[in-house]
């Protein structure tokens, strides 16, 4: 990999972590890491995006890719914060682990699956738009 692609991930992981910071704040609701939580849906959503766009389309370059894929969402996603949430939860109450655990991975696969159809819409539309 090219220097400035390396400058490129260490940006957006150095900003990814500074957003994951802000959202973080939110704290838990009840005995639910709705922060944790929060991050790592809005980062599968958002990665759907970023492949879709540069996978898919082609619209966006691989050194943009890898700023914000690798760096910003690497950054701002938490699946190790996530699965010792899980760990934590399970030792406490095994319902609320399960939800923790199954509602994460389930929802997170489908706003995946959202950005990419989001993408898809949005291009399909501009496209039959002009």
């Amino acid at each position: 990999m090219k220097r400035h692609v390396w400058v490129a991930i260490g940006i957006g992981g150095g900003l990814g972590a500074l957003a994951r910071a802000g959202v973080s704040t939110l704290g838990d609701v009840g005995w639910f890491p709705l922060n944790f939580f929060t991050i790592n849906i809005v980062g599968s959503f958002l990665i759907g995006i970023v492949m879709a766009l540069s996978v898919e389309y082609e619209l966006l370059p691989a050194a943009w890719r890898m700023f914000l894929g690798v760096g910003f969402l690497g950054g701002f996603t938490t699946f190790s914060t996530y699965m010792l949430g899980v760990h934590d939860l399970l030792r406490t109450s095994l319902w609320h682990g399960v939800v923790y655990l199954l509602g994460s991975w389930g929802i997170g696969l489908v706003a995946v699956y959202g950005g990419l159809v989001a993408v898809r819409s949005l291009l399909h539309w501009v496209k039959t738009a002009e």
